[in-house]
């Protein structure tokens, strides 16, 4: 294994710490950004920069895992369900209408929907965000 292979599969590794350790996205974000530059200024030197891709790939790899790994952190702080499996297991006193709310609150300020007539409907942005979703759903065979 190369040296730039180990310096990788180490920052993947200090990567997938940080998202099991470090529950506030900001720090995460500031964890992994230290990780994915602490790696790019340690391999630098050593990178063959006649061909860089390899260099490249593993850094854009860093980047990518450390993005995808912050959707799934927020994926799971705003869920609705595991909210309710959270308050039901520390016998809290259901909010689940304050957390929907919440999440249509959050609909309205990324203009995916619009409140009409005290009903809320889709924009247009929100339908073209929703297709897209379903193609996703459809490629990936995601609920089938």
């Amino acid at each position: 294994m190369a040296t730039l292979d180990c310096y990788g599969l180490g920052a993947l590794v200090l990567i997938a710490l940080v998202f099991y350790l470090v529950r506030k996205i900001p720090m995460y974000i500031a964890l992994c950004g230290v990780i994915c530059v602490g790696f790019v200024v340690v391999t630098a030197s050593e990178a063959d920069f006649g061909h860089p891709s390899e260099w490249i790939v593993m850094t854009l790899g860093l980047l990518a895992s450390s993005f995808g790994l912050l959707i799934v952190r927020v994926m799971l702080i705003r869920s609705i369900s595991l909210t309710l499996l959270r308050n039901l297991d520390n016998a809290v006193e259901s909010t689940f209408t304050e957390d929907l709310g919440g999440r249509l609150g959050d609909m309205r300020k990324f203009h995916l929907i619009e409140a009409k007539d005290e009903r809320s409907t889709l924009t247009s942005f929100g339908r073209l965000v929703g297709g897209v979703v379903g193609v996703f759903y459809a490629l990936l065979r995601i609920g089938a």
